[in-house]
């Protein structure tokens, strides 16, 4: 042992040489555990992680959104003349803290002459959730507008997110640098199922550098089968890998002169056509389809000269409103070259598919006792639309399930979605349960749907008898 140790002497010359070296040697050792932490993908955070994950995700880090919201401008009098409010015009709210939290104008505005204020929209200056404040949090502008007295937000201002956090971007990271069929798979799902107009996506790999894309896209309202979702094919662009297809429902195989039509049917899409070889000369395929209202129709699809194998060209239809839900025929051309016959809304290479919504009615009689709660039809009701509208993609309906949602009521935050019981119901004397096809009367028995297909709700009946 050195000397100052034996004795308690914390000053000799050995003991303070062996300080300054271990701390020194300690400070190495931290300095190398740092170094390394920041080039392991399991250690590193913020700036260290964003640079070792850009080589795969070449965009990096997913940015938070800007809280968005209204700004109302107002003078004191009716303006005399019109008072210009521009594009960038900041204004903010003062915190508890003090702090000042700016956001500006996204448009120009006006307050016309005769007028006294006018409302603009507006965003945070800065991302994240702290640009989400209450109403009426907004006091003053940042700098002057003559004629302009007052400003405030009368509605408050929302939208305002995170940048994606280090855990996220971590397992987005691993994600794209697993198997490409598995990543390109877990990738799509998740991305598909952010989308603010998707309620459920489902990925299919079929081999060969083909995948399946199943959407139940919400957005467009009725038109979300007459337009197509940029949105969607945006996602499905950014996703993939490169060499694989998102080539929707095949509906019909060309090989040489033998045609084989599939049984598969789609909601409605437009039809493509894939050459299995390179197509030197050009060619033209003529083929028949049912379209959304069960018509039989024409169609026929040019393939250019040097058309390469795997190029998807959409071939058109009777009429350009049509969406085809099957290829019924399909006529060889003669050329003794292969073709795959397609089905999808989207774009060549980026195809996807929505499901078929099934209407499940149903018709139910019911006695009730001496005392039953209030509205207690308009409840049942209520609780089955909510039940039938709470299904997902491919999930068959159980006849069992009906029942018991008569009695009890649908809520999705309780356990097994059994809420509390409705008080008033002596005997369910008759229920039916018609849909896709089938009908359901009694225990045991299903509505059984395919893996494209979708419950919803269609005419829910409820009659009261003695």
């Amino acid at each position: 042992m050195l000397p100052g140790q034996l004795s308690g002497d914390k000053y000799t010359l050995h003991y303070l040489t062996n300080l300054t070296f271990a701390a020194e040697l300690q400070a190495c050792y931290q300095e190398c555990e740092d170094g390394l932490a920041r080039i392991d993908i399991l250690k590193a955070t913020g700036t260290d992680l964003e640079k070792i994950v850009t080589h795969v995700l070449i965009d990096g880090r997913q940015l938070g959104d800007k809280a968005t919201g209204l700004v109302t401008f107002r003078t004191s009098y009716e303006a005399p003349e019109d008072i210009p409010i521009p594009e960038g015009t900041q204004v903010y709210s003062i915190l508890e803290d003090g702090t000042k939290l700016y956001f500006e104008t996204t448009e120009d505005g006006t307050i016309e002459a005769g007028e006294m204020e006018t409302t603009i929209n507006a965003q945070a200056v800065l991302r994240g959730p702290s640009g989400n404040i209450a109403p009426y949090s907004i006091v003053s502008m940042k700098g002057r507008i003559t004629g302009i007295s007052s400003v405030e937000n009368m509605l408050e201002f929302t939208g305002g997110t995170e940048d994606e956090s280090d855990d996220d971007l971590r397992r987005r990271y691993f994600d794209a640098v697993q198997a490409p069929g598995k990543a390109t798979i877990l990738m799509l799902e998740r991305s598909l199922n952010e989308l603010v107009d998707v309620a459920e996506a489902r990925v299919y790999n079929y081999g060969e550098g083909d995948l399946g894309v199943l959407v139940d896209y919400r957005g467009g309202g009725e038109d979300h089968i007459t337009t197509v979702s940029q949105e969607i094919v945006d996602c499905l662009r950014k996703n993939i890998a490169v060499g694989t297809h998102v080539r929707g429902v095949i509906g019909a195989t060309c090989r040489g002169e033998t045609v084989t039509i599939l049984e598969d049917d789609v909601y409605g899409g437009y039809v493509w056509v894939r050459p299995r070889d390179f197509v030197p000369e050009g060619d033209t395929l003529y083929f028949t389809y049912m379209d959304m209202f069960g018509h039989t129709r024409d169609g026929s699809c040019i393939i250019p000269p040097a058309t390469h194998r795997g190029v998807m060209i959409q071939a058109s239809l009777e009429e350009s409103i049509d969406r085809a839900k099957k290829i019924l025929s399909v006529t060889p051309s003669g050329s003794q070259i292969d073709y795959d016959l397609l089905l999808g809304m989207g774009e060549a290479g980026y195809l996807y598919n929505l499901p078929e919504l099934i209407n499940i009615n149903i018709l139910a009689q019911i006695r009730l006792t001496d005392t039953p709660e209030t509205d207690l039809v308009n409840k049942i009701k209520a609780s089955l639309e909510a039940f039938l509208d709470s299904f997902v993609i491919g999930e068959s309906l159980q006849y069992s399930d009906v029942q018991k949602f008569i009695q009890n009521n649908f809520d999705l935050t309780a356990e097994g979605c059994v809420g509390r019981a409705l008080q008033g119901i002596d005997e369910i004397v008759t229920l039916n349960v018609f849909g896709g096809g089938q009908t359901a009367t009694k225990n045991g028995d299903h509505i059984v749907v395919e893996e494209d297909w979708r419950i919803e709700a269609g005419d829910v009946d409820i009659y009261v008898t003695d």
